[in-house]
């Protein structure tokens, strides 16, 4: 079965800078597994995913760059009905939860050799609303959790205890937070990103000893319907970067970006469109991953397109949400029929490879997924070459408005470098609006993200650095 899945991976269009692909399980799983990719300190991938062999179980393997197997597929969950998997890692121990119907479970893998450290464990009985358990490591050894009690978000830090659970330091239901909940530890603060009743995010921040230093509040400020896994990531200055999916009636699906001050909480950016059309197709944010290169001034977004789920896209992206590639394929199965990819995830490594897993799911000659592996070569992109080279003898760029203040619209004319887009800061420094440019000229109505006019005031228009900003006002009244 396995020779002729690889056979048809001969019709898989590779993009520029990745690998062949390869299926990396001995036998076919379901059609849409959840599945978890971690890399250890030998270069050794650890793979775990739910439906093992066709059957609701937690299935376990260690496999090398090339595909060949160093741990064979293991089942790693009791031999009944097992879902809803998670995992994490720290230190030389790879934990693994799930659920037996409203029972989670969990196990350890060491990191080193593949071993069972704890076997097969209870843990608790509750009913979620939402079944996997969200889970970050900090540095004293411990692992702060979100999870679900009915629809109430519980926030806990648990000690991990080999063979006997987990002892709980602390925790307790978060107030106003509903079902949705992702969190990142980053140093001594603990970033969470909380759903409302009305699937807007809010966001809060406690310290490593559970005191609130943060308080809770809404940052999206729109009453849009936002995705339940939301991507998180800090970059070099501390700041965390929420990628999500916007559902907003009348308009395609499509990820925003936020960034927020890491120490104060401050919305930096608002709901910046990382991709503004239709194609590629952005609606299957579960299918996604977002991953930092070791700078962490650089980004990975990677993400199977939405209803058709035949290509698996990505981008590059700097901290401010500018793409530094465009989106382009790196898996096109388009040729493959039938053909599903899903459940996306990856891994970079320390010189900023990445390292994908997904599903390939099969409807014939034999129904089942299959987890398919690909890595991408980051030398191959050449940005670093591309940023020595923009820097060499860069002058000052200036963005010259045609009136202020104005009315209508205002036109902005570029003189110094060419810009593609421009960026427009409320009197706060909040990103309330993007201006396209062409032929070093953009032009701006008044309006922000929403097409509504802005309210009268002093706004600043921005080229990024090495730019000179224009400060404008807006009127909304005639002159």
């Amino acid at each position: 079965m396995i020779v002729l899945l690889l056979l048809s991976l001969v019709n898989v269009t590779v993009g520029p800078g990745w690998s062949d692909p390869i299926v990396v399980t001995d036998e076919p799983n379901s059609s849409q597994p959840l599945q978890f990719i971690t890399m250890d300190e030998y270069d050794r991938f650890h793979l775990l995913w739910s439906d093992y062999q066709l059957d609701p179980r937690i299935g376990y393997k260690v496999f090398l760059l090339d595909g060949t197997t160093v741990v064979p597929d293991t089942m790693v969950s009791r031999d009944t009905n097992s879902a809803y998997l998670s995992d994490v890692s720290m230190g030389d121990s790879l934990f693994a939860f799930w659920r037996e119907s409203n029972p989670v479970y969990y196990c350890i893998r060491s990191l080193e050799d593949g071993s069972e450290i704890t076997p097969v464990t209870y843990l608790f009985t509750e009913y979620t609303n939402y079944q996997e358990i969200r889970i970050c490591p900090d540095s004293l050894g411990r692992l702060h959790v979100l999870r679900n009690i009915g629809q109430d978000v519980r926030y806990a830090v648990w000690i991990p205890a080999p063979g006997s659970g987990f002892i709980e330091e602390y925790g307790w239901m978060i107030p106003e937070a509903w079902i949705i909940g992702m969190l990142l530890v980053d140093g001594d603060r603990v970033h969470l990103i909380l759903g409302d009743s009305y699937q807007t995010y809010m966001y809060m921040q406690y310290d490593l000893e559970g005191n609130v230093t943060v308080p809770l509040y809404d940052f999206t400020q729109d009453n849009w319907e936002m995705d339940r896994y939301p991507g998180l990531v800090v970059d070099n200055n501390g700041d965390l970067i929420v990628i999500s999916q916007v559902l907003i009636s009348g308009y395609p699906h499509r990820y925003g970006f936020w960034r927020l001050n890491g120490r104060t909480g401050d919305l930096e950016i608002n709901a910046k469109w990382i991709v503004v059309s239709d194609i590629p197709n952005m609606d299957v944010s579960k299918d996604m991953v977002l991953l930092p290169f070791p700078d962490h001034e650089k980004f990975y977004l990677v993400w199977a397109d939405g209803w058709f789920r035949k290509i698996l896209w990505y981008i590059v992206m700097d901290n401010a949400g500018t793409l530094l590639v465009e989106p382009t394929a790196a898996y096109d199965h388009s040729d493959e029929d039938p053909e599903q990819l899903a459940n996306v995830d990856g891994v970079v490594d320390s010189e900023g490879n990445l390292y994908v897993i997904y599903n390939q799911a099969e409807d014939e000659p034999i129904f089942g997924g299959y987890p398919t592996f690909g890595w991408f070569n980051a030398t191959s992109l050449g940005l670093e070459e591309e940023e020595e080279s923009s820097e060499q003898g860069t002058a000052l760029t200036i963005i010259e408005p045609s009136c202020n203040p104005f009315c209508s619209s205002v036109e902005f004319f570029i003189i110094g470098a060419v810009i593609s887009e421009l960026s427009v800061y409320d009197i706060t420094g909040r990103l309330v609006a993007e201006i396209p440019v062409s032929d070093g000229v953009g032009v701006w109505d008044g309006s922000g993200y929403s097409g509504d006019r802005l309210p009268s005031g002093v706004y600043t228009v921005s080229g990024g650095e090495n730019c000179e900003p224009a400060v404008v006002t807006l009127l909304n009244d005639k002159l």
